[in-house]
């Protein structure tokens, strides 16, 4: 059982784009570290920074590594891009609502927000971006 739903397609694409999203948040995380916690910048302009960050690096991988899309990237990343702005605003106004209103610090804040913005990208790359029908 469990090795049938892991040899399907979309396991194992969303395996790849977890390994993606590995070296995505490592950078997000570091860029967000130096900006907060060194440069002294505030906690969601350096959120917003490591995200975008992270936003370039993984359309690369995730279009030749994830989905291996021959789609031209002038069409594509206007469409990756609006996906995660999305998934940005969704993760800013939580970070924001579990910091201020919950007393959360951000880096925890940041941690528990990223699982639903995994999900929230994964599926909004697959189906609107790369229209990657492979289930």
């Amino acid at each position: 059982m469990v090795l049938e739903i892991l040899n399907r397609p979309v396991s194992r694409q969303f395996i790849r784009f977890c390994l993606v999203g590995v070296e995505t948040t490592v950078l997000t995380y570091l860029t967000f570290l130096i900006m907060n916690h060194f440069l002294g910048i505030g906690y969601l302009l350096s959120s917003a920074t490591g995200f975008v960050a992270g936003v370039f690096l993984g359309f690369i991988f995730n279009k030749e590594y994830t989905f291996k899309s021959s789609k031209a990237p002038l069409i594509t990343f206007p469409q990756y891009l609006t996906v995660y702005i999305i998934s940005l605003s969704f993760s800013l106004i939580s970070i924001r609502l579990l910091v201020e209103s919950l007393g959360f610090i951000p880096i925890i804040s940041m941690i528990l927000v990223n699982p639903v913005v995994l999900l929230i990208n994964f599926f909004g790359i697959k189906m609107a971006v790369f229209k990657n029908k492979n289930w």
